[in-house]
């Protein structure tokens, strides 16, 4: 290890003990119950619908993974979920991350337009994609839920919701963290310390920070390594009770500062026809065999190919870099009367995006963008939930949110030579109304109904300019030379989206079942309209988008077996949307069109099993099947693409784990775990071209480690992608502009971890 390296480290491991100080960290897992000494699986709390209730008592298709669970898998990015959720699908590009939940996600990302997958941190709703980047630490419990969630989530979640839970300021004096380090030179550390000022004051400080010192890409045209990953963030929370009230306050902020994952520029002509000034398609291309490395095919910006096999080595001129920040404030507050709970949630977010991309993945100077975005949000939920389990719950709330967002992304071709530039504002502001109910027939007979009515508005100003010219940053042009797309306009909708449902709980006594619920439920969702400009090169291309709107019907059931040491769920389901977002390539925009399908109809099942045969050794493996298609005749680029599949939805997924934490003596304990997953065959665009397919693959990980029984600390090695699969994250299939461009997933990482308490 060179001597800097071990600088990294050790600055590393400093952050860890400066912080922790000197007392205990939180404990493990908090929505985690259990009676001592029993075997059975411990059931988790969730609040999938915003009260506290059994993960198994929901009628919610959901996933949820704890904090003690991310640590142990070294899971350190919301792409990494995964590995562990059954049909979740993640992109990642232009430093966004976007989920694509049983189908429904996105392809391509126009920052300004909103995920149809919801995240919410302590459930307040983060509008853009590129705001997740700094929210991975000193997490409680993530839950995925699947299907629309329009009455209790309301905004964007028409394919579900992923909800991160931090840990909470405690009772008595806490502290600990854990620091990490792999062969790409990654130092990951967090660290926490918790506890009581007052006899009715506890705060909680906790941060993190990632210092890579060896990217994953080797830029063979620079002579360097790119996708260094480099941030930190800090969060701050007080924490007051009296009696019946409560009041959390909490403080972030954060800073990337790394690069990105350049772009592999493959190559689409044949190298003839590129010399004689006539470009021709190459067959590999046409066949989706084009590759790294392939002669034959060569790209439109320099009549070149990749030299190297390697997709991890690229060629770009021009560094991928990020300089993003972010700080936010929420202020929970509760009231408790006799029967129920009042919560008021106030939330300022401020995020600012600017990033750079060679987007051609070339030696020379075709296509760079770079990004400068800004998001300005503010969220207040008001609501009144039942308390405990009666024979009526319920949860009555309203809503509101205003968003105000700044675009300033600029696409110089030629560096400068010429370009698009795309300055806009959009501002949004959206009421709700909700009521969910879940009534008690009797003993074994549940109805569920819930409604909310949403109104929002969406406000656009600005378009899309021909430039030339760089400023010094914030990068934008320094000559307007005409308008291409522009509009002052705005939208105004309303709907009003439901649930109905039933759910049954036989009774059972010994046999098979220990616990049974059988449910069924319609419910609908909708997403805010809005419009898509980004790089619009004539004012056709400047799309208005209608609200989306899905119907979804859903049967399945929740089941306890051999003495709580089995669980089996299930579920069946079908979605139909009016008007669902699609990404389509155009041959004349260097950047996906978002345009309004008039229909999309999904079919799929799912089966969850896990089981714990004896105290020390769990396992578990979940199913996952998937119908996607485009249900209506849409024409992208002279392409009809009824029939096509939706992207991201491989027919099948399939998940494995394997835990095993015998006691060896001495105080010690041995931990040995084993993840697996597959997926088969999916597409990268609508269009369904041979190159956007990405063949199925399997991806492992493991990890083995020792600890003390009192759980005070733990030292862990893990690996990462053993089998070294390469696979794509992101595709972009141009071939107008002579290049399809590849995002590759993480290659095989090895390492070891450190978890202390105090």
């Amino acid at each position: 290890m060179r001597v800097n390296n071990k600088r990294k480290f050790w600055c590393g491991s400093g952050l860890i003990v400066l912080m922790a100080g000197t007392a205990m960290p939180a404990r493990a897992d908090e929505s985690v119950s259990a009676k001592s000494g029993d075997q059975g699986i411990p059931e988790i709390t969730v609040t999938a619908q915003k009260r506290k209730q059994s993960g198994q008592d929901v009628d919610i298709a959901l996933t949820v993974v704890s904090g003690s669970s991310l640590a142990m898998r070294g899971v350190a990015a919301p792409t990494e979920l995964t590995s562990l959720v059954p049909n979740l699908q993640a992109n990642y590009g232009f430093g966004e991350t976007a989920f694509n939940v049983r189908g429904i996600g996105v392809n391509q990302f126009s920052a300004n337009l909103d995920s149809p997958v919801a995240i919410n941190l302590d459930e307040v709703y983060l509008s853009k994609n590129f705001m997740s980047g700094l929210l991975m630490f000193d997490v409680d419990r993530v839950e995925v839920l699947k299907g629309p969630q329009g009455t209790l989530f309301g905004r964007n979640a028409t394919g579900g919701t992923v909800n991160f839970f931090t840990r909470r300021p405690s009772d008595r004096l806490e502290a600990g963290g854990n620091v990490s380090y792999d062969n790409y030179e990654t130092v990951r550390a967090e660290a926490y310390l918790s506890g009581p000022l007052t006899h009715t004051i506890s705060a909680r400080l906790s941060g993190m920070v990632v210092d890579q010192g060896k990217g994953t890409y080797y830029d063979a045209t620079l002579a360097t390594r790119e996708g260094q990953e480099k941030k930190w963030a800090l969060r701050g929370q007080l924490k007051w009770a009296n009696g019946p009230d409560q009041a959390l306050l909490t403080v972030s902020g954060g800073a990337e500062n790394g690069s990105l994952s350049p772009y592999q520029g493959i190559g689409v002509f044949t190298p003839a026809s590129f010399a004689a000034g006539k470009p021709v398609l190459c067959a590999n291309y046409l066949a989706g065999r084009a590759m790294v490395g392939d002669a034959s095919c060569v790209r439109g910006t320099d009549g070149g190919y990749p030299q190297s096999s390697n997709p991890f080595i690229a060629y770009n001129n021009r560094l991928h870099t990020v300089h993003n920040r972010s700080i936010s404030a929420t202020l929970r507050y509760e009231h408790d009367f006799e029967t129920a709970t009042l919560t008021s949630l106030t939330a300022y977010q401020s995020f600012t995006r600017r990033q750079h991309e060679d987007s051609d993945g070339s030696p020379v100077d075709t296509l760079d963008v770079d990004y400068n975005n800004r998001i300005h949000q503010f969220n207040e939920e008001l609501r009144l939930t039942s308390k405990g389990e009666r024979t009526w719950n319920y949860v009555l709330g309203a809503y509101y949110e205003h968003d105000g967002y700044t675009n300033g992304d600029y696409l110089e071709v030629g560096y400068g030579t010429v370009g698009y530039y795309s300055p806009f504002v959009q501002k949004t502001d959206a009421l709700a109304v909700f009521f969910h109910n879940d009534v008690k027939l009797n003993d074994q007979l549940s109805l569920v109904a819930g409604l909310r009515y949403s109104w929002e508005r969406v406000s656009f100003d600005g378009g899309t300019y021909l430039a030339s010219g760089i400023s010094a940053p914030p990068v934008a042009p320094t000559t307007i030379l005409g308008t291409l797309a522009s509009a002052n306009t705005h939208q105004a909708a309303d709907d009003p989206t439901f649930k109905v449902g039933v759910e049954w709980r036989p009774q059972v006594s010994g046999g098979v079942f220990d616990k049974l619920m059988v449910y069924g439920h319609v419910s609908t969702g909708f997403r805010s309209g809005g419009y898509s400009d980004e790089f619009a090169t004539a004012q056709a291309q400047l799309t208005t988008l209608s609200p989306e709107k899905i119907t979804a019907y859903e049967i399945g059931f929740k089941s306890t077996l051999a003495d709580r040491r089995m669980q089996l769920n299930g579920g069946l389901f079908h979605y139909a949307f009016v008007n669902g977002f699609i990404n389509v390539d155009s041959a004349t925009s260097p950047v996906p069109i978002t345009i309004n399908a008039a229909s999309v109809n999904s079919w799929g099942a799912e089966l969850d099993w896990q089981w714990r045969p004896l105290r020390d050794v769990s396992l578990g493996m979940t199913a996952g099947w998937l119908s996607s298609h485009i249900n209506d005749a849409i024409t992208a680029a002279g392409q009809n693409l009824q029939g096509n599949s939706t992207v991201q939805s491989p027919k099948w997924t399939y998940n494995g784990n394997f835990n095993y934490t015998p006691e060896i003596g001495n105080g010690l304990r041995l931990t040995v775990g084993a993840d697996a997953n597959w997926r088969s065959s999916q597409y990268y665009n609508a269009e369904n071209t041979p190159s956007s397919l990405e063949p199925g693959y399997w991806l492992a990980d493991a990890h083995v480690g020792i600890g003390g029984t009192n759980q005070l600390w733990t030292v862990t090695a893990f690996i990462k992608n053993i089998g070294n699969r390469v696979y794509r994250t992101y595709v972009n299939d141009l071939p107008s502009f002579g290049w399809v461009l590849n995002i590759y997933g993480q290659p095989r990482t090895f390492g070891a971890a450190l978890n202390v308490r105090f």
